[in-house]
């Protein structure tokens, strides 16, 4: 891909490598040079001692309550598990409250009682901003933007890593606040080993029979091996926690990223897709696997269309969308570029590479043609009784744009287009409540002076949207279609929208080469 080596790689396939050896490793450093460091410090348990044991519960188990959750919801977005995605987001949106509430607290207590702030270090306050900042980020999304089935796109990019084949690609449809979740989680994963909150790294497995104080000596330092067995349940055998634990961290994500099979649809068959795919040259690199198929549409699409393509996903009823996501399986796409109204491979690939501009539709760009071919295959399997396309609609050369074009084409605005966009192209005209789509969704006619349009403003996109119009159901237009007027009045229309009504940054940017 082109940006296989750029920044997006960078961020996405190199930092989180950076971050997880840093999590894994220097504990271990840490365990070997200052092993007496290796706690919470001071935390001053008889210094409100009740506002402690509250914010510490609170932490604790809210900290547990995501952890736990995070990983139903990696497993199911990679196995396409609608239900544990579903838990994912009750343990995590549940957990993740109880542990801001219990992270502000504790920073609350840090910073009003003195003895506490005399005795805190910068770390003190710096874990508590990371916790707030990365569990608010995502509960903002699942309870206002109810977006939350990103564990489907988040899931197989991190197995990704643990097959050491990562495919940053597969994050770069998801939304700036998911990225930056992620992106603050990996750094805090990072930064975790340099705080006091390496002491989750010693937590002995005897937790419930170990003495109530654990005592680091001189003389355990050394008694304290690395391999000690585990069912020892005497002694303080912290180097052998948390060398078991660290295997057994690695070991099931491991497990998760290269054991686990991908999604899998009935009658969905994989291997033929393969075959009548293409890859890029990247994608030949040996050691390197790309996600492509069904696996790639639950990845990319089933957060919003659902699993089985019936517009149902998680996401589906997101405030930030202006458009509910279209019913695969109906096959009601708008734009199209044939002749009989019902979209062409050619018209589902510009949609996905582009996206839906201000519809809440990503674009899906930095997907290789093979993985946007293995896309189109299987929104067609999904696609009940799959009608032909028509003939693809010719665009013939554009005329130098003159005066009189435009006047031909202000004339033809006002007997064709008024009735929907409105005299000055606001949208408003006389038809806007009653333009719906297949399933009774109003669609109001498109703000032509100040809304970005959906398929692009592109001299050829306003082609077809004119010449091909947007078909509603089988048979029923959304917009019609205005072929019979001819390609002279056709670009002269166009030509007065450019000048007088389409925003002129937009203009100048579609034309942009």
């Amino acid at each position: 891909m082109n940006d296989y080596l750029g920044s997006s790689y960078l961020i996405w396939g190199v930092f989180p490598y950076v971050a997880l050896t840093l999590f894994f490793v220097v504990p271990f450093i840490r365990m070997v040079y200052r092993p007496f460091g290796m706690s919470t410090r001071a935390s001053g348990i008889f210094l409100g001692r009740d506002i402690l044991g509250l914010a510490a519960h609170l932490l604790h188990w809210g900290i547990f309550l995501v952890f736990f959750g995070h990983l139903a919801g990696l497993i199911g977005g990679i196995l396409g598990w609608g239900a544990w995605v579903g838990a994912f987001f009750w343990m995590a949106t549940l957990g993740g409250l109880a542990a801001i509430a219990g992270s502000i607290i504790a920073l609350a207590r840090r910073i009003q009682v003195p003895e506490m702030r005399a005795m805190s270090q910068p770390d003190d306050y710096a874990v508590h901003l990371f916790l707030i900042a990365i569990l608010g980020i995502a509960i903002y999304q699942a309870l206002v933007h109810r977006i939350w089935g990103v564990s489907f796109t988040a899931g197989p990019w991190f197995a990704s890593l643990w097959r050491f084949s990562p495919q940053p690609e597969l994050m770069a449809s998801a939304p700036l606040l998911t990225k930056l979740h992620v992106l603050l989680a990996f750094a805090f994963a990072a930064y975790f080993p340099f705080t006091k909150l390496i002491h989750a790294w010693t937590l002995p497995v005897n937790y419930f029979v170990r003495p109530y104080q654990v005592l680091r000596t001189a003389a355990k330092k050394f008694q304290n091996g690395w391999v000690l067995g585990c069912w020892e349940f005497k002694g303080v055998t912290d180097k052998s926690y948390m060398t078991y634990l660290a295997v057994g961290v690695i070991l099931v994500l491991g497990l998760i990223g290269l054991t686990l099979p991908g999604p899998n649809l009935d009658g969905l068959v994989q291997e033929a897709q393969a075959k009548t795919t293409t890859a890029e040259p990247s994608e030949a690199t040996p050691g390197r696997t790309v996600l492509d198929g069904y696996p790639l549409y639950v990845s990319q699409c089933a957060r919003c269309h659902g699993l089985k393509g019936h517009g149902d996903g998680p996401g589906a009823k997101s405030p930030t969308f202006s458009a509910v996501p279209r019913d695969l399986t109906a096959g009601h796409f708008q734009f199209i570029s044939t002749s009989n109204g019902v979209a062409s491979n050619i018209d589902l690939r510009h949609v996905i590479v582009n996206g839906l501009h201000g519809s809440g539709m990503p674009n899906f760009g930095r997907l290789s043609e093979r993985q946007v071919a293995s896309l189109i295959e299987t929104v067609n399997f999904l696609w009940k009784d799959r009608p032909e396309p028509g003939e693809r609609i010719a665009i013939p050369e554009r005329p130098a744009t003159t005066a009189a074009m435009i006047a031909q084409g202000k004339q033809d605005y006002a007997s064709l287009c008024t009735v929907c966009h409105g005299d000055t192209g606001a949208g408003d005209g006389v038809l806007t409540k009653l333009r719906t789509d297949a399933v009774g969704h109003v669609i109001p006619p498109r703000n032509l002076r100040t809304e970005p349009l959906k398929g692009g403003a592109s001299p050829t996109q306003l082609y077809y949207r004119i010449a091909a119009g947007m078909p509603r159901a089988k048979g029923e237009w959304l917009m019609p279609h205005y072929a019979s007027i001819g390609p002279e009045r056709i670009w002269a229309l166009i030509a007065y929208l450019e000048h007088d009504i389409l925003p002129k940054g937009q203009v100048a940017s579609a034309q942009r080469p």
